[in-house]
């Protein structure tokens, strides 16, 4: 469940934020331009794409890692006015929960690690 979660927001942040650069752009910008940024902004958090879907807690806690970035980025947002402000709010919100389930998804791995492995009969 933590895993399907950890999903869910992890496309929510990815839709939320490029979307918020096209919707912000100035109406005289280039695709090309918007679409450069966002591969600039954007690519250290897909980069973590093998994290959200395989639930490793190694890669996990590369993401929690990463993620303090973006966290850091948009809690600066929040100042700016409210256009800006709206989708800050939305995207530091995702990135806290992303932040707790990939914590909890490590915790899970954890305790998956510690458990005994039972013997296999050949």
């Amino acid at each position: 469940m933590i895993l399907l979660l950890l999903r869910i927001t992890y496309a929510l942040l990815l839709l939320v934020g490029i979307t918020g650069l096209f919707s912000l752009a100035p109406p005289d910008t280039h695709l090309v331009s918007t679409l450069i940024i966002a591969a600039v902004l954007y690519t250290p958090l897909i980069v973590m794409l093998p994290a959200v879907i395989d639930g490793n807690k190694r890669q996990a806690t590369w993401l929690c890692f990463v993620l303090l970035f973006y966290f850091c980025g948009y809690a600066i947002q929040l100042l700016d006015p409210p256009p800006v402000r709206t989708l800050a709010i939305a995207k530091t919100t995702l990135t806290v929960m992303l932040f707790v389930l990939a914590a909890m998804q490590i915790r899970v791995g954890q305790q998956k690690a510690a458990q005994p492995q039972e013997p296999h009969a050949d």
